[in-house]
């Protein structure tokens, strides 16, 4: 009876320490920097190449957008409505030249310049933008997915220009 109780005392103690042992988490390692470092230049290509289905491709389906001087865009409908307008106005030649890439688990975080070209399609002045970006990217399914996206530009805003005033009419 008493190797009963051991038996039984055991397998209890077993399980107590099997169950505070919590869940394995997977840990960041130098494949996923890679692996993310990977995912930018796949999106600069697809940027460039003007392929909005892909780009959508990159992003989490809760993905949310904060451009710059720009309400903050939800979903991946709206983030490639952004791009598409962007690609309308002349945007091309994106290069990034990413910072920091680093995570914990299947959470990670990359920060990096950015410059790109825009040829209006009036033929008007090109001109050129550049900027700061802050991505939070999550893996799901060993897939690295764009969950945040932050920009920042360092140029002004571009304020449109007044409307010419009307003359006055003399008083009488």
């Amino acid at each position: 009876m008493r190797s009963k109780w051991i038996g039984f005392i055991v397998v209890v103690a077993l399980a107590a320490v099997a169950g505070c042992s919590g869940p394995v988490v997977r840990e960041f390692g130098k494949e996923d920097q890679a692996a993310i470092r990977q995912l930018l230049t796949d999106f600069a290509a697809a940027y460039n190449a003007k392929d909005l289905e892909k780009i959508g491709t990159f992003f989490a389906g809760n993905a949310v957008l904060m451009p710059p001087n720009r309400s903050t865009l939800r979903g991946v409908d709206l983030v490639k409505t952004y791009f598409d307008e962007r690609f309308q106005a002349g945007a091309q030649d994106l290069a990034f030249e990413p910072h920091d890439v680093s995570g914990h688990g299947p959470l990670g975080y990359v920060t990096a310049s950015f410059s790109l070209k825009i040829v209006p399609p009036d033929g008007s002045t090109p001109t050129s933008d550049r900027g700061k970006v802050l991505w939070i990217v999550h893996n799901y399914n060993n897939q690295w997915k764009f969950e945040y996206q932050i920009m920042s530009s360092d140029l002004p805003p571009v304020v449109p220009a007044p409307p010419p005033a009307a003359e006055e009419k003399p008083k009488k």
